[in-house]
């Protein structure tokens, strides 16, 4: 997915800073040299002015007056801008990205389902009939990339279907997490069940059965927070988050 920041001179400068706080290159704390960013980028000082903006605006860098640039505390960072998701689900996914993510959609997703069966119009659920089709076709395939595009596409217009601009505008998050969720268990979702949970969801839909579409989509959430606990926890980072989260519930 190519992100606004990814756009002209500054915007390649935002990048690539971005990436680098994510990946935990630029800790909180860390001063941020311009004049060593104008050497490493070979930009003008008003290029480098203007990327340190935009991470402003993200949350992500602050100024002040005899300490200079710096790198902002996490609980400042702007987690929910699009180039924030994106940076922290390329490469290695973020394990806690990746069990957040699963949280969120366990609490909005079933519900969108429900009013998506209540408010869908003949449109919208030839859209969902059609993702459905797409999903399908990916089945046996084993390019990542076009699986989880028709996985987003599902879900997205579930969410489109569901009449609540708020929740349609999910996808700012669910793009670029889905896509980390799907890089860790992609091999996963390769039995027959995986097809039948989704197809249960539409069909509840398509029947205008607000309860079953809850449900349908209830039991494919839980499902997907399980594949996603089991994936992450196979290394210690991840592990640990695992227990720790099943500690707070």
């Amino acid at each position: 997915m190519t992100t606004f920041s990814r756009r002209g001179l500054h915007g390649h400068v935002v990048d690539v800073l971005g990436r680098r706080i994510m990946r935990g290159e630029l800790a909180s704390g860390d001063i941020i040299d311009p004049d060593a960013l104008l050497t490493e980028f070979q930009v003008s000082r008003t290029v480098i002015r203007e990327a340190l903006k935009v991470l402003t605006t993200k949350g992500l860098v602050d100024a002040r007056p005899r300490l200079g640039t710096f790198v902002t505390a996490r609980e400042r960072w702007q987690l929910l801008d699009r180039d924030v998701m994106t940076w922290r689900s390329e490469g290695m996914p973020d394990p806690l990205l990746v069990l957040e993510l699963s949280e969120v959609r366990l609490v909005l997703e079933p519900a969108a389902a429900r009013l998506a069966a209540v408010r869908r119009s003949d449109e919208q659920c030839a859209e969902i009939e059609a993702a459905m089709t797409a999903l399908a076709a990916t089945f046996e395939s084993t390019e990542l990339k076009s699986h989880v595009a028709a996985d987003l596409a599902f879900h997205r217009a579930i969410l489109a279907a569901s009449g609540n601009e708020l929740l349609a505008r999910f996808e700012v998050v669910l793009e670029p997490a889905l896509h980390a969720r799907n890089e860790l268990a992609f091999e996963n979702e390769t039995t027959t069940q995986f097809l039948d949970d989704h197809r249960a969801v539409v069909t509840a839909i398509v029947a205008q059965d607000a309860e079953a579409a809850h449900t349908a989509m209830k039991l494919l959430m839980d499902q997907s927070n399980l594949d996603s606990h089991t994936i992450v926890s196979k290394d210690p980072t991840g592990a640990a988050l695992v227990a720790n989260r099943k500690q707070a519930l």
